[in-house]
């Protein structure tokens, strides 16, 4: 199911690539903070969109490692907890 999922995101991608790259020809001066260039904007859309998508990428993975390190120091928690409540309940030999 996996796989089927990332096949599909893979080819939407693609698909939205072919179409902005084979609708968009007209040259365009993008300016940006310490230069400027001329870009086909099928080009531009494109870059930005990749952009984009890295960008998405790494926030997501950023928030996933944040959760994954908390629950594994829950979990932590918890089976120190545990054995506490073991030791404290468990009758002692005296």
């Amino acid at each position: 199911m996996k796989y089927i999922l990332g096949f599909v995101i893979a080819l939407a991608v693609i698909l939205v690539g072919i179409t902005i790259g084979a609708n968009n020809d007209q040259l365009i001066t993008f300016n940006y903070v310490i230069a400027q260039s001329e870009l086909r904007l099928s080009t531009l859309v494109a870059i930005l969109f990749g952009f984009g998508l890295i960008l998405g990428w790494l926030i997501t993975g950023i928030f996933y490692l944040k959760v994954k390190l908390q629950n594994i120091a829950l979990n932590r928690r918890v089976k120190r907890q545990s054995q506490q409540i073991t030791e404290l309940t468990s009758p002692k030999a005296e």
